[in-house]
């Protein structure tokens, strides 16, 4: 009998495991891992890297410089010079020797550079520490390897040598928390004997420990007001400072009885109790004692929010809290402790609403500073506390006119302009949110409780209005069952703007991507895979770039339990080790359930690098064990190519098809057919999963 055609079936990108098999739409997974879902459909994780702010494992690239009359080998990852034109490099790996020798100091042959700067020139003398070690017979060549399996691997040990680089932050345990501020990103760790808390900035060198700085309490003012910028003396002990901040806490300095403290830097020495002056002003303050340095007690879990309280463009600054510390103000440079005037002034949660800073404080109390002041705390200046009756698990800022505010049992709407007409809505008092799963992803509040994803929807102006809990998880309720039945809990989440995706990482490595952008199904559900990371992400913070060689790029990092930080979306690989992942699709009966198919073949159609490798099997009839599954195969994929003149330049392939396509043999008979796709790399680029349509000759009525 002719062979017949299949309907092409798109790749939908999302997990089904509720819908019966004989009911189930075609190109839904029905298991999978390190797959995302992609308005394409769904694509292979790219991966992830360490990070300390130098050069990205996965920009390396190499070039090999061809040389003559060599004298001695040049270890990897020394640097070279050329003494004439001025040119660099660090060698990857030992140098290729085509002919002659070291010992006879005649060798020929090329190295194999990382990090090339400058051009070299023929007769150029390749110098260690101003020694001739050969001289250069020609120019670098960017990736010129001579075949395809020593390009692999000479841009393999430039990764790895770049790998190799970076480092965790020092100091004991997990990351605590990271953020990102001002196209720096910051990271906090136990010190090395876990007594305190360290702070740290990302440099083109790695990791800077940020100077936190000291706190001077002055018990009386002057009529003269201390500035920023102003450098201080100590009457009695001459000892001297400069003024980075000026915190009042009661008084004022018109007058005479400001009291406060100041945040200092760099002192010279030890404060007495004394007066102190400024080089224009006398007896501007007094203090009772010496500065205290400022200091983190050890571990907590950090969240932090960024905003302008002061209007300037100049101003912005960014606020964290961690459960065990007071809160704090830090702009890059300087470092503030925030006393609210609590008792137990050890803030869990942090938002921003109606230009208060907001804390949260343990027993569910939600406490705001004044307007347009967040070290300002007390109730004349505007500041207000709310009860929400139940340990705080999320606050959410940024939807519309209202905050959302979540227990793990309860969900709240806060309604007003400031502290004098707030009114705390029930929304929901009988289901709330897991700690750090609320996110806002476009219009809509998302988030995870005990049945699943959540999202919320409805009126979010300043008037009272009437909102829905809409479930989004409703083909993958088996997955969270199991994390449920395991004990296993979400650690943060994070939204991925530029992907549309909203992203929940778990404490035992796993995650769920769960992609906005496209709703074709019947049930107008978001498209949700599963991933399984390497490393356990315990922090995570995204940051859309405004300048340098990333601007328009959305970075993400994290923070894991072996004290590094990792960037998410980069590279091809899990820091190095291995991708794993797998795409088994749902049955496919063609609209015949019940007549038997001679399958022949089955065609994908996916996005994909030249010459990436993937495997596939197919299952039968349901998974019946009296059918063979066809053997795992291995087949190179052609694709990524693009059409001149329209596509970006240097992003496509000249000799590569332009939709890949992929010809899997499924010999095999059943009334369905199950495709799953696997592919087990650290180096080969992504695939991206749209399209698959099987070939079979009809049988007879199976019975």
């Amino acid at each position: 009998m002719a062979m017949r055609s299949g309907r092409l079936r798109p790749i939908e990108g999302t997990l089904d495991l509720v819908t019966p098999p004989d009911l189930m739409r075609p190109g839904r997974a029905i298991s999978a891992k390190n797959y995302e879902p992609v308005m394409r459909g769904a694509r292979r994780y790219s991966g992830y890297e360490r990070y300390d702010g130098q050069p990205k494992p996965s920009d390396q690239s190499y070039w090999t410089l061809p040389f003559d009359a060599g004298t001695v080998e040049v270890a990897a990852g020394t640097a070279v010079t050329g003494a004439n034109s001025g040119a660099t490099g660090i060698v990857s790996t030992v140098a290729v020797i085509d002919s002659g020798s070291y010992v006879g100091t005649d060798a020929v042959g090329y190295m194999i550079l990382r990090e090339v700067t400058g051009t070299w020139a023929d007769n150029d003398p390749i110098q260690v520490s101003a020694v001739t070690k050969a001289v250069a017979t020609d120019t670098t060549a960017k990736r010129g390897a001579s075949n395809d399996t020593l390009d692999a691997t000479y841009l393999q040990a430039a990764i790895e040598a770049a790998r190799a680089l970076i480092a965790a932050p020092t100091g004991s345990g997990s990351i605590l928390g990271v953020w990102k501020f001002k196209g720096i990103r910051y990271c906090f760790r136990n010190n090395a004997g876990a007594t305190a808390t360290d702070m740290w900035k990302s440099s083109a060198a790695g990791w800077v420990q940020v100077d936190l700085g000291y706190q001077l309490v002055f018990t009386s003012g002057g009529t003269a007001e201390i500035a920023e910028g102003h450098v201080i003396t100590g009457d009695t002990s001459t000892e001297t400072a400069t003024v980075r901040r000026i915190i009042l806490t009661s008084g004022a300095w018109a007058d005479g009885d400001a009291a406060g403290k100041l945040i200092i830097y760099s002192p010279s020495g030890a404060f007495s109790a004394e007066n102190i002056s400024t080089p224009t002003q006398a007896n501007i303050a007094t203090i009772a004692a010496d500065a205290t340095a400022q200091t983190l007690v050890a571990s907590g879990d950090y969240r932090f929010y960024s905003h302008n309280f002061y209007g300037s463009s100049d101003l912005i600054r960014f606020y964290g809290v961690n459960g065990v510390n007071r809160g704090f103000e830090f702009d890059g440079n300087y470092f503030v402790m925030i006393d609210t005037g609590m008792t137990d002034d050890r803030p869990t949660h942090i938002g921003m609403f109606k230009a208060q800073l907001v804390f949260a404080f343990r027993g569910g109390s939600r406490q705001n500073s004044d307007i347009g002041s967040p070290h300002e705390w007390t109730t004349f200046a505007g500041a207000s506390e709310i009860g929400l009756g139940r340990e705080m698990t999320n606050m959410l800022s940024g939807w519309g006119a209202v905050q959302v505010l979540t227990s793990r049992s309860t969900l709240k709407i806060l309604y007003g302009n400031d502290s004098d007409d707030y009114v705390l809505d029930d929304e929901n008092d009988y289901a709330g949110a897991y700690e750090d799963t609320l996110q806002l992803v476009g219009s809509t509040p998302v988030f995870m409780d005990d049945t699943g994803l959540r999202k919320l929807s409805g009126d979010s102006s300043d008037k009272m209005g009437n909102f829905n809990l809409g479930t989004l998880s409703l083909l993958q309720e088996p997955f969270f069952a199991a994390k449920r039945a395991a004990g296993v809990l979400p650690t943060c989440s994070i939204v991925a703007k530029r992907r549309d995706q909203y992203r929940v990482f778990f404490d035992d490595g796993s995650a769920l991507f769960v992609f906005f952008g496209r709703k074709t199904s019947p049930e107008r559900l978001p498209c949700v895979l599963p991933l399984e990371f390497d490393d356990e992400v315990l922090c995570v913070c995204a940051e859309i770039c405004g300048t340098g060689d990333d601007a328009g790029e959305e970075v993400i990092i994290f923070g894991s339990d072996d004290g590094m930080v990792y960037e998410m979306d980069v590279g091809t690989s899990f820091d190095g080790a291995v991708i794993q992942a797998y795409h088994r699709m749902t049955w496919d009966n063609d609209g015949t359930p019940n007549r038997n198919k001679q399958y022949k073949k089955s065609h994908l159609k996916l996005d994909a690098d030249p010459s990436v490798q993937i495997f596939a099997s197919a299952l039968f009839s349901g998974g019946d064990t009296d059918r063979d599954a066809t053997p795992e195969l291995a087949f190179d994929v052609d694709g990524g190519g693009g059409i001149y003149n329209q596509d970006a330049w240097n992003q496509f392939y000249w000799s590569s098809r332009l939709v890949g396509k992929a010809e899997v043999p499924t010999e095999g008979v059943g009334t369905d057919i199950s495709l799953a796709v696997l592919s087990e790399s650290a180096y080969e680029g992504v695939h991206t999963l749209h399209a698959i349509q099987h070939y079979y000759a009809p049988r007879g009525i199976d019975r």
